[in-house]
């Protein structure tokens, strides 16, 4: 198997997790074009300046030798099995190029398009190449090429065991409704509690749990992070999230405390501590953040891609605007 990978510049959760995900995988099979550079151990910006302080998906890879030389040539010639736009939306003119120039109809290579942005925009054009996986999907307007994808989170980053819980809720929170609480308000902070990655998931793992929300999307790596170190997420307004739309597989009383009330936060917590529940909703935890890690996600697109039919435009009129 073989897979370029076309990257556009700066952080992007769900493109650089996906492309992550793959090289774990494929190794030097995956051609990251552009270099991806800030994935790799060895890019030399600091990560207290990258977005979210560099938690989590970024400088973590070795940087590994990769032929990116002739790429046009190598696609013209067939060489890649899938090729993957990384962030669509975000390389709209790349596409255009593809398109004017007669590629994709062409290429033997199967196509897939990522769009990972925080709006239900699609961008219809990429349509008749390949299978379309949108983040914050509420509807497929019935259209069989669109799919579900959602965030994840490399292996390195779950803990193999649960830590020992000394607090009841972890330190950062954001949540207004949460203040309610007398532990959050006595406790916690909406501002950035830390800026040491092992210090922010030391304090989710002594905790009970963390809560989590909505911020620009519905999907957020902090749910990934929270049941990453074994605590069990408190999800304000849950019942509200689109079905179709990212994080998927969270159930409430199962894997996820969902919560619109601060009393109704107190009232669920105390339940479980009643029935004895908190083992089970974190071993829940564990298994959906297992399930969803960049490795997963990235075998579920593979199979994807690999398994269906790209739409014949010669049967469709769609308005192709973007």
């Amino acid at each position: 198997m073989k897979i370029l990978y076309f990257t556009s510049p700066g952080e992007d959760y769900l493109q650089d997790q996906v492309l992550i995900g793959l090289r774990e995988i494929y190794d030097a099979n995956v051609i990251d074009y552009p270099k991806k550079e800030e994935i790799y151990e060895n890019f030399n910006k600091p990560k207290e300046e990258m977005y979210g302080c560099g938690f989590t998906i970024w400088k973590i890879m070795p940087d590994i030798h990769i032929d990116r030389e002739n790429i046009i040539g190598r696609i013209k010639e067939n060489e890649f099995d899938i090729i993957v736009f990384g962030s669509i939306r975000r390389q709209k003119m790349f596409f255009t190029r593809f398109r004017l120039s007669n590629i994709f109809n062409r290429i033997r290579s199967k196509i897939c398009f990522l769009d990972g942005q925080d709006n239900n925009k699609l961008f219809i054009p990429s349509f008749f190449y390949g299978k379309y996986f949108k983040r914050e999907l509420k509807k497929t307007f019935g259209l069989p090429f669109i799919r579900q994808i959602n965030f994840s989170i490399p292996d390195k980053k779950i803990r193999q065991q649960p830590g020992k819980k000394i607090n009841k809720f972890a330190k950062h929170v954001q949540c207004d409704e949460a203040y309610k609480i007398k532990e959050i308000k006595e406790y916690c902070q909406p501002r950035y509690a830390f800026s040491d990655e092992e210090a922010y998931y030391d304090d989710i793992a002594v905790s009970e749990y963390a809560v989590t929300m909505k911020k620009g999307g519905w999907e957020c790596m902090r749910h990934y992070e929270i049941a990453a170190n074994g605590t069990v997420p408190c999800f304000y307004k849950l019942e509200q999230k689109p079905e179709l739309c990212a994080p998927h597989g969270l159930v409430d009383m199962k894997n996820v405390v969902a919560f619109n009330t601060a009393d109704e936060l107190e009232e669920k917590i105390n339940y479980i501590k009643l029935h004895s529940l908190y083992p089970e909703l974190q071993k829940n935890s564990l298994e959906w953040v297992r399930n969803n890690s960049c490795r997963q996600t990235a075998k579920r697109i593979v199979n994807q891609v690999l398994r269906e039919k790209p739409l014949n435009q010669t049967h469709w009129s769609l308005d192709a605007r973007g």
